[in-house]
């Protein structure tokens, strides 16, 4: 009788392994740890009709806007509370026309019409998550809007600068399944938001005031009945959601407030990068526009220009971004951790010094400069104006893990209301898609004839953080690479260093391979679980670079 030979029982055992990881992908990691599967029923009609009664957001900004999209499609009616009478007013004109004042030391900065939110007038990257969300949400007025903005989608190529390291491409161009981002400022994207919810969701009200809190439901203590605004009296609610943001009132107020069990103190983490940076914005004539795109090596690029993040293995806190916006907003960033002890940039001249002084700075590259003698040759035409954020501590709310019970069953929390995520790694406005993709296919689950469940909240808040909570541990970990930063109380910065390491390393791994680097961004925009990270080929290219490094 003729034995099999190892080689045979190898390669079987490898097939049947590979069949079964490709299983546990598709009917497992991608629905738990992803929207992927939720999204494609995004936007569209609930089959048994409308949730009756009425949703109430508190808070308009971008997380509360999103849900206010999902729940005009479940709810008979919704109205969004936004303290800030700006976004009313003004919310939905067209961009531009800012009112600049000039600082003690001469600059100049922009008025923000948002004045409670810290980075209203801070470059954001909005990633391809946020834009299959758009397109699902607004199918047929979504290119109408972008006209009248004058906004449209450009390829996320994307490449990054790490250490002393050049990644390549994370896409190409030229390639039509590119993921693609919208390069416009915060200001922008919020109007645009706002106005493609109000042409195109008919249910959605808007009530400028400030919430005071929840009133419980009489007979009921699991449910929330309505929500006090200050001067206006009660808003009737059937489902209340806290798009709060950074401020996270629910946990820190409202709740307790209104009777409910208070969460206990180790479900609230919190920690202090000491993050502050600041950007200048150009805006470019024609004529200097077309001198910067011969300048750039791969000619005509919207979005993110340049990236140089730093490898907190080298001591190095800076960070230096360039991006361009709306065709014509020349935005350079700078600051890090703790640069209250250094000088920000302030000229051209300081930042070409600024530049010069990075770690590794030989590896930056030479037209990085000839930008910087650029925009010095034509300040006066270009008319900087400058804006500085200090993002605060970073925060998370374990909703997830109340005891059964706590949580109002008709009551969620969205976006930086639960998890305020580090704002230079550019994740927070597509955690917020992410949130309100589960928040549909949450109510999707919910039958319109027996209402909201008693355990709605609890499945809602597991869905979403298994999906958000990735984005928290990476970023928290490598933000402990740095000694100035104040850790979560309990913990050390040597927390999370394992971590910290994989990521490193991962990264290292992205600056040699196209694959690793497009797998790396795509965890990111939580299109892909990040699971993937340990395919064979993955897992070889970053052991090699420890191994190497």
């Amino acid at each position: 009788m003729q034995l099999i030979s190892p080689i045979t029982i190898f390669i079987a055992v490898a097939v049947v392994f590979n069949v079964l990881g490709k299983l546990l992908r598709k009917f497992v990691l991608v629905p738990k740890l992803t929207i992927m599967d939720d999204l494609p029923r995004l936007g569209m009609k609930r089959k048994d009709g409308k949730i009756a009664g009425r949703a109430v957001i508190c808070g308009g900004s971008i997380a509360g806007l999103c849900v206010a999209a999902v729940c005009s499609q479940h709810f008979e009616s919704v109205l969004v509370i936004e303290a800030e009478g700006s976004a009313e007013e003004l919310g939905m004109d067209r961009a531009g026309g800012r009112q600049l004042r000039e600082l003690p030391n001469g600059l100049k900065t922009a008025i923000p019409l948002r004045k409670r939110l810290t980075q209203y007038m801070a470059p954001h990257v909005f990633m391809p998550t946020i834009v299959l969300g758009l397109r699902k949400l607004f199918p047929t007025t979504l290119n109408t809007e972008l006209a009248y903005f004058g906004f449209d989608f450009a390829p996320l190529t994307y490449s990054f600068n790490y250490g002393n390291r050049s990644s390549p491409e994370a896409f190409s161009p030229t390639d039509p399944r590119t993921p693609v981002t919208l390069p416009v400022m915060r200001e922008s994207f919020e109007s645009l938001l706002r106005r493609l919810v109000v042409r195109s969701c008919g249910n959605v009200e808007y009530l400028v005031g400030t919430v005071d809190g929840f009133v419980r439901r009489v007979g009921d203590d699991h449910k929330i009945s309505g929500v006090a605004v200050k001067g206006h009296g009660l808003e009737a609610a059937d489902f209340v959601i806290d798009a709060t943001g950074a401020a996270q009132m629910s946990y820190h107020k409202w709740l307790g407030k209104a009777g409910f069990n208070p969460l206990p103190s180790s479900l609230f983490v919190q920690f202090d990068p000491h993050l502050n940076y600041s950007q200048a914005i150009y805006t470019l004539p024609k004529r200097v526009l077309s001198k910067l795109e011969a300048i750039l090596p791969k000619g005509p690029l919207l979005g993110p220009i340049y990236a140089n993040t730093p490898d907190y293995s080298t001591g190095e806190r800076r960070i230096l971004y360039l991006f361009l916006h709306e065709g014509s907003q020349l935005m350079l960033l700078s600051g890090g951790r703790g640069m209250t002890e250094e000088p920000i940039p302030r000229t051209i001249s300081a930042f070409r010094d600024y530049v010069k002084s990075l770690h590794h700075s030989d590896a930056t590259p030479g037209w990085i400069y000839q930008i910087l003698d650029l925009l010095e040759a034509h300040e006066d035409e270009c008319a900087p104006w400058h804006a500085d954020v200090k993002p605060g501590k970073m925060a998370f709310v374990k909703y997830h893990e109340a005891q059964e019970g706590t949580l109002p069953s008709n009551w969620v929390a969205v976006g930086d209301a639960v998890i305020k995520l580090n704002p230079i790694y550019g994740q927070g406005c597509s955690k917020a898609m992410m949130d309100a993709v589960s928040l549909d296919a949450s109510l999707r689950g919910v039958s319109s004839q027996n209402g909201i469940p008693r355990d709605f909240s609890r499945r809602y808040f597991a869905k979403a953080i298994a999906r958000t909570q990735g984005m928290w541990n990476s970023n928290k970990a490598n933000d402990y690479g740095w000694s100035i930063t104040e850790p979560a109380k309990g913990e050390t910065l040597a927390n999370g260093a394992s971590l910290r390491e994989f990521g490193r390393y991962t990264l290292y791994a992205g600056c040699k391979s196209r694959d690793v680097h497009a797998t790396f961004m795509r965890i990111g925009w939580g299109m892909v679980p990040k699971t993937d990270l340990f395919t064979p080929s993955i897992l070889g290219r970053v052991a090699w670079q420890w191994l190497t490094n």
